[in-house]
């Protein structure tokens, strides 16, 4: 088979199992044959490689039984930067990167200095803002074995040397790491309720359900955040947190007592972030 025709049967092969098929293809073709639009446009007549050819079809093969793109590849761009995934972490989206760009205007208007990245998984928010700003500290706290394996390689893998890792759970409040006050909070919290776990998509649900679950109603790390976090946060500084698209009000309510509550959208128009300000103490 030519490498044109390998591309084309794998489109075959994916166009029952998502709408994004030709992207899919090219994506596990380019990774597996290690090419480019511009190699494949000159050798796409060529023969492919026997060797290669099998573990790309695998790879397709994989993807057809719903294992997500971003694990068959082992890594995925978020914020121009690159990160690695794989099972247990959860998978950078593009949704969040309306997160990481509210929180840079705050840092870069307000000159923060600290940040805490809670429920951080591969660090694509702490990591990326740490990037963009050679002064900040960074602090990322994961819970999850798995997630901090890939928290640790990402931060590597980015030169991200003003970034700092802590294991542990957010419930136990931010007393408990006996870490000084911060200027921001930037989390990413598991916000599906729990009954709704089982009918997400199946590529959804090869992801940590730790990192998608947020309890009955969704809510339980929010109510963890107010409750355990928010004072650790210095007069005048920010909580930014990605939340669900029916959730924008129900977070507002949580932090209710701030007046400083506003809301900012993602590319398909949904109130994505919420960010509550503390008043001046």
């Amino acid at each position: 088979m030519t490498f044109f025709d390998v591309l084309k049967e794998a489109k075959k092969q994916l166009r029952d199992v998502t709408q994004d098929y030709e992207f899919d293809a090219w994506v596990l073709f380019s990774h597996s044959f290690e090419m480019s639009r511009s190699d494949y446009f000159l050798n796409s007549r060529l023969e492919a490689p026997d060797d290669k050819k099998a573990s790309f079809f695998e790879l397709v093969k994989k993807r057809k039984s719903g294992r997500p793109l971003q694990y068959l590849v082992g890594k995925w761009s978020f914020m121009d930067n690159e990160f690695l995934v794989g099972d247990g972490v959860l998978i950078p989206r593009a949704d969040t990167e309306c997160l990481v760009e509210e929180a840079a205007r705050i840092i870069d208007e307000k000159g923060v200095k600290t940040v805490f990245d809670l429920c951080a998984g591969s660090g694509c928010i702490g990591i990326s803002l740490a990037k963009m700003f050679e002064n900040l500290e960074v602090v990322c706290f994961e819970k999850s074995d798995e997630a901090v394996g890939f928290l640790e390689k990402n931060v590597a893998l980015n030169n991200a040397s003003n970034v700092k890792i802590v294991m542990g759970d957010i419930f136990d409040g931010a007393d408990f790491y006996c870490l000084g006050d911060c200027q921001m909070i930037v989390s990413n919290p598991p916000y599906i309720r729990s009954e709704e776990i089982a009918s997400l998509s199946r590529e959804v649900l090869f992801e940590p359900r730790q990192a998608l679950d947020g309890g009955e109603d969704g809510l339980d790390f929010y109510r963890a955040l107010k409750e355990r976090w928010f004072d650790k946060i210095s007069s005048c500084g920010s909580i930014l947190m990605e939340c669900g698209e029916d959730q924008a009000d129900h977070v507002r309510t949580i932090f209710s007592e701030y007046k400083n509550v506003s809301f900012v959208k993602d590319l398909n128009n949904i109130r994505r972030v919420v960010c509550a300000v503390k008043e001046e103490r």
